[in-house]
């Protein structure tokens, strides 16, 4: 059980919001502003690791020197009891991920909204030099006056640095929106986020992920090796009458070739101009879909096979299933311990 202090810094805590394997999450009250916040503590099975508390602290840094809408806000970094932590925007919005799972899919004009402020948030952030490294739905928080906000950043590589979790060069994190390098371990740049934005766009439109068989062949290792190996799921081949223009946008944003997705400065225009188009709206409506039913087979059984899509790299069909086994095996057995991570 979590002892809830009754201070964190200058921070009187009101209670505990959540826990994770990175640290605790509190709601605190800034005494001197009277401002609520979200106080996130690193937690205490790493606080002797120097380059994990190194990497929370320079990009907590580099976060709390931009004041941007689509960006959570860092207002004071500090340390208790010799572990670091951040004063954070408290946001009282519903994210995107509690939305899908409580009442389906989005609207597309309304998820291409979401999309574009989100992709402006992250170029801000790039700018700053932030990779966030974990983008998916549950990340993206709806705050008041229809502005879209990114939240938690750096986990995933924090999660690499910190050698008590996991290998080198094995990547643990959320595998619905996981770009093919990250799942190799590789080092990734803002093409990886990008990437993560397409699978979640894709999500908002679908109601399910574009990795996710839906049936008993949905475990980590399976899902990994579809964004290794499966051919792009294409929206405009699931639901009937979706928007081709989305739908292309959508697929080359999940592109296994980072030179081939879009920037973020490019998406910021696309999705405007789709927004704009089809009325997009903050919050986001929900809607349901009208499945394809002569072509919904054959888009959930191509996620199980091995064909290469068209803007794939030709070597990428011979990767070597024995090396994503590997990967899903090293990492199955802390899945559910981040998967449901709220720090």
């Amino acid at each position: 059980m979590v002892r809830v202090p009754e201070k964190i810094g200058q921070f009187k805590v009101k209670g505990l919001l959540g826990k994770g394997a990175m640290g605790e999450v509190y709601e605190g009250v800034d005494g001197t502003l009277g401002r609520r916040v979200a106080l996130k503590l690193l937690g205490r099975k790493h606080q002797e690791s120097s380059e994990f508390k190194s990497r929370f602290l320079r990009e907590g840094r580099s976060l709390a020197s931009m004041n941007h809408p689509n960006v959570v806000q860092i207002y004071f970094i500090g340390e208790h009891e010799g572990r670091p932590f951040l004063a954070m925007e408290f946001l009282d919005g519903t994210d995107v991920g509690d939305m899908l799972k409580a009442g389906g899919a989005l609207l597309p004009g309304d998820a291409a909204e979401v999309i574009r402020q989100a992709s402006i948030g992250l170029a801000e952030t790039q700018r700053a030099g932030v990779v966030h490294r974990d983008v998916k739905p549950s990340n993206l928080v709806i705050g008041s006056g229809g502005v879209v906000k990114v939240t938690d950043f750096g986990l995933a590589k924090a999660l690499q640095e910190d050698l008590s979790i996991t290998a080198t060069g094995v990547f643990v994190g959320t595998p619905d929106y996981l770009a093919p390098e990250q799942a190799m371990g590789e080092e990734v740049d803002v093409s990886a986020d990008v990437y993560a934005l397409g699978c979640s766009l894709f999500h908002m439109c679908s109601g399910h992920p574009p990795f996710r068989a839906g049936g008993v062949d949905d475990h980590y290792t399976a899902v990994v090796r579809r964004h290794l190996k499966s051919e792009r799921p294409q929206l405009k081949n699931e639901i009937d009458g979706f928007d081709v223009v989305l739908s292309d946008l959508c697929r080359r944003m999940m592109s296994r070739r980072p030179d081939v997705r879009p920037s973020l400065e490019e998406l910021e225009v696309r999705l405007g101009e789709v927004s704009t188009r089809m009325h997009g709206k903050i919050p986001p409506r929900h809607t349901t879909p009208d499945a394809r039913s002569s072509d919904l087979g054959t888009s959930r059984a191509s996620a199980s096979t091995t064909s290469p899509d068209a803007d794939s790299d030709p070597n990428e069909a011979t990767m070597k299933t024995g090396l994503v086994l590997a990967v899903g095996v090293a990492v199955g057995v802390l899945v559910s311990l981040v998967v449901t991570l709220v720090f």
